[in-house]
């Protein structure tokens, strides 16, 4: 067991491969009777599935038989899907589900966290239970390593150096308790707040700056400060206050530049905590953001809150400006890449390029709840199940299979095809390690 300086400890051989393994179970009576059960399930299911996509027991039975997931979950289940290395990773009520760029799923981790929140860097993901004493870090879909605190976890950030950051509401006097940790688990950077409430953390592309966004109370009245430190000094490089502005999200421009996004606009600032104003909207107008995971920003603004008079505003890494599209129709939500911005709509999605091109309109026809890209792959999640296409070509590419089966199935009319669920009993226990944060004191 290696201790991680004096707030956590590390253990990493009671922490290796706690995977969902149903392969190493033996065959029993039982399996074969639940296994005729949910075949029966999916059949039936099927049914009401073609109905509203066009797909026919056959089409399924194809799919299985071609490798094509099923997945194992259901739908309102899952909390967060974001792109992962060459694929896309899901957080469920009970798992971390790890799919590669064909929707078959690759590894399942469970966890027993009862608030779970995904921040995902690349092959990397930090997951810690919000409210809790736990999180822990994947990397290549393992594993790495189970935390536990003293204190119950606000906040937490995963940065490009793959440096992580979290913040505690703990019992050493302090309101906000922020600990920096450096990939190979070396502490970085440590500060307290006794008054202010974080409500968020950021980290710097060079892995040597945070930035917070902190909540407080000053003769009765609410704002929200964002604070800016470098691991190299104890004290703020600068805090910026807002008296009328709530920031919900911080991202660093650059190394040196932080855009606070809150309810009345986007604000950047600089190394000076001097700031201009990018984009301003009131709190009603702001419905949907994409901008933590990709280097393309986009907003969703409904002009004086009609949500069918729609802005949907993309920003490039600077936050200049790139273009703004109108629709008259209520937006879902937003993802982007550093390539593409995709627009969900009730059963549609449009796909823009950085340069305004319209790339296509994806007709779904049921309901689209959100989405992620992972290079120019971009997975929707919808009501039954989970789409993924080829952004460039607006190809499904859950119906690619070799070239002797598209040969042989020329005749048919291809349509999306979707990723059943039914549910499965979780497997996997979820270890911990035990620590005591020291309290440390700041002026």
């Amino acid at each position: 067991m290696a201790k991680n300086n004096d707030d956590i400890v590390i253990s990493r051989e009671e922490n290796k491969k706690i995977r969902k393994t149903a392969d190493k179970k033996p065959v029993s009576t039982k399996t074969i009777g639940v296994c005729v059960l949910v075949l029966i399930l999916l059949m039936a299911l099927s049914a009401v599935v073609s109905e509203l996509s066009g797909i026919s027991i056959a089409d399924i039975a194809s799919e299985r038989a071609s490798g094509e997931l099923i997945y194992d979950s259901l739908p309102d289940s899952i909390k967060n899907m974001e792109s992962y290395s060459s694929g896309t990773v899901l957080l469920t009520d009970t798992s971390v589900d790890y799919l590669d760029s064909g929707g078959r799923l690759l590894s399942s981790n469970s966890h027993l966290y009862s608030q779970p929140v995904m921040k995902v860097n690349k092959s990397t993901v930090l997951l810690y239970d919000r409210g809790g004493t736990a999180f822990r870090i994947e990397r290549n879909s393992d594993i790495y390593n189970t935390y536990t605190v003293s204190g119950a976890i606000t906040t937490a950030a995963l940065g490009k150096k793959n440096n992580y950051a979290y913040v505690l509401n703990d019992e050493g006097g302090f309101q906000s308790h922020l600990y920096v940790y450096s990939y190979q688990g070396k502490k970085q950077f440590e500060w307290g707040s006794a008054s202010e409430y974080c409500a968020g953390v950021a980290l710097s592309d060079n892995g040597k700056n945070v930035a917070l966004s902190m909540l407080g109370v000053e003769n009765g009245e609410y704002y929200s400060k964002v604070i800016f430190f470098n691991f190299r000094g104890s004290e703020p490089v600068y805090s910026v206050k807002f008296t009328d502005s709530t920031v919900f999200g911080l991202d660093f421009v650059n190394n040196k530049t932080v855009a606070a996004l809150t309810d009345n606009g986007i604000f950047v600032i600089n190394n000076d905590g001097q700031y201009e104003t990018v984009c301003e909207y009131s709190p009603a107008e702001i419905k949907h953001s994409s901008f933590e995971t990709s280097d393309i920003k986009a907003f969703a603004v409904a002009n004086h809150g009609n949500e069918k008079d729609t802005d949907v505003v993309i920003f490039n890494k600077k936050y200049a400006e790139l273009f703004r599209v109108n629709t008259d129709t209520e937006v879902i939500s937003l993802a982007s890449s550093e390539r593409f911005t995709a627009v969900l709509f009730s059963n549609e999605v449009k796909i823009y390029s950085d340069t305004n091109t319209p790339i296509g309109s994806i007709l779904l026809g049921e309901k689209c709840i959100d989405a992620a890209f992972s290079g120019r792959t971009l997975y929707v999640r919808t009501v039954s199940g989970i789409y993924s296409f080829d952004a460039d070509a607006d190809t499904d590419l859950t119906q690619k299979k070799s070239e002797e089966e598209t040969a042989a199935t020329e005749n048919k009319t291809e349509i999306p095809a979707v990723n059943e669920y039914d549910t499965t009993e979780s497997s996997g226990t979820e270890e911990a390690t035990e620590a005591s944060t020291s309290a440390v004191s700041y002026g």
